[in-house]
C-alpha cells in the first residue's frame, strides 16, 4: 500500500546542506547561519515518519526505541519541565545565540513556499488560512499567499509561545488551560517593561516599533517554543484543527504541492529569500510503501 509519510529537515537555506531532524529525541540539530547558531527540538504526537527518520526518529516523546525498533543510542536526560504541563500537537522548540545584536523589530517567524500555491489550494481555504494565522497568533503577519513563493511572516517577539533567556523549559505556567499556555518568562532582565508571562509579552510587541525596543544581544543564549494544536500531524496526517472540525490538507497534496517551510531570519519581511536567512525547517510528504514491520511497531507504541 502506498502511504504519505512526513520527511523533516533543516538547514541555513533553501538550496543545499539540509539535515534530517530528529524528532521527539530532544536531541538537538544543531544549524549555523549568518544570523547565528540555531539548536533545534521536534516534537510531534504519534510521529509516524517517513524512512529517512527510521533510525534517528522516536513514534514519542521518551519511547525507548526508534522507528525501527532498534533500541535508542543516547542517554534520555532527566526533564526539567512540569510533569503536568499538556503536550501540543506540534512543539517546535530553538535555541538561538546571534552572531550581531539584532534589534527586535527585525526578527521574525513564519511560513514560506518556494513555489505557488494558489493552483492547488482552493482560494476559500486560502482565505480561512491567512484569517486563521491572524486570528491564532498575532494580528502583525504580513503575507502573500497568492504570489509565485508565497509566505506569512510574524515578528519574532509576539508570535512564539514562549522565549526565554537562558531557560530552554519555561520556570512555570500561569494557566495550563489557556490556548496557548500562559507561560512564566524572564525578558524582563534585558528589557524591565516587558511583562513576565508570555500572553503579556505578546500583547506588549504588539508593534515593530515595540518589538525594536528589545534587543537579541551577540552570544546570548535566547530559547524560542512554539506549540499549536491546530496543526494534527499524527501518523503523517496534516491536519488542520479548529473547534469541530479538521480540514485534511494532505489531500490537496501532489507532486508540486508536497512541502512547507518554517523559518526564521532577520528582515525580509517582503517575500521568500530575503533578509539574512537563519533557519529553515521544511516539512514534506514523501510518497512511499507501507510496511507491516513499521505498522507492528507503530501498534506497540501505542499500546504503551
Amino acid at each position: 500500500m502506498v502511504v504519505k509519510r512526513l520527511f523533516i529537515k533543516a538547514s541555513d537555506n533553501y538550496d543545499s546542506n539540509f539535515q534530517i531532524v530528529p524528532v521527539n529525541t530532544n536531541q538537538p540539530l544543531e544549524i549555523s547561519s549568518q544570523i547565528g547558531l540555531f539548536r533545534l527540538f521536534i516534537n510531534i504526537k504519534s510521529f509516524d515518519g517517513s524512512k529517512q527518520h527510521l533510525s534517528n526518529s522516536l513514534y514519542n516523546e521518551d519511547d525507548k526505541q526508534y522507528l525501527n525498533g532498534e533500541k535508542i543510542d543516547f542517554n534520555q536526560s532527566s526533564k526539567s519541565k512540569d510533569p503536568d504541563e499538556p503536550t501540543p500537537n506540534l512543539r517546535i522548540s530553538v535555541e538561538f545565540t546571534p552572531s550581531e545584536n539584532i534589534p527586535g523589530g527585525e526578527l521574525n517567524f513564519g511560513n514560506d513556499f518556494t513555489y505557488p500555491i494558489r493552483e492547488y489550494v482552493p482560494t476559500t481555504l486560502l482565505n480561512t488560512g491567512l484569517k486563521l494565522f491572524n486570528w491564532f497568533i498575532n494580528d502583525t503577519v504580513k503575507g502573500d499567499i497568492y504570489s509565485e513563493k508565497p509566505f506569512l511572516y510574524g515578528l519574532a517577539l509576539n508570535s512564539f509561545s514562549y522565549i526565554g533567556i537562558n531557560k530552554f523549559y519555561p520556570p512555570g505556567i500561569v494557566n495550563k488551560k489557556s490556548h496557548p499556555m500562559n507561560y512564566i518568562e524572564n525578558l524582563n532582565q534585558e528589557l524591565e517593561t516587558v511583562p513576565k508571562d508570555s500572553n503579556g509579552r505578546k500583547k506588549f510587541f504588539n508593534t515593530r516599533e515595540k518589538c525594536n525596543q528589545f534587543t537579541f544581544k551577540k552570544d546570548t543564549n535566547y530559547d524560542f517554543r512554539f506549540d499549536t494544536d491546530f496543526l494534527k500531524l499524527a501518523d503523517s496526517k496534516y491536519l488542520v484543527s479548529i473547534p469541530k472540525f479538521d480540514l485534511d490538507v494532505s489531500r490537496y497534496a501532489n507532486d508540486t504541492l508536497n512541502n512547507v517551510n518554517w523559518v526564521i531570519k532577520q528582515n525580509g519581511f517582503d517575500g521568500v529569500g530575503q533578509g539574512k536567512l537563519g533557519l529553515i525547517i521544511n516539512f514534506a510528504l514523501e510518497i512511499e510503501e507501507d510496511t507491516i514491520e513499521r505498522s507492528e511497531l507503530v501498534s506497540s507504541s501505542e499500546a504503551k
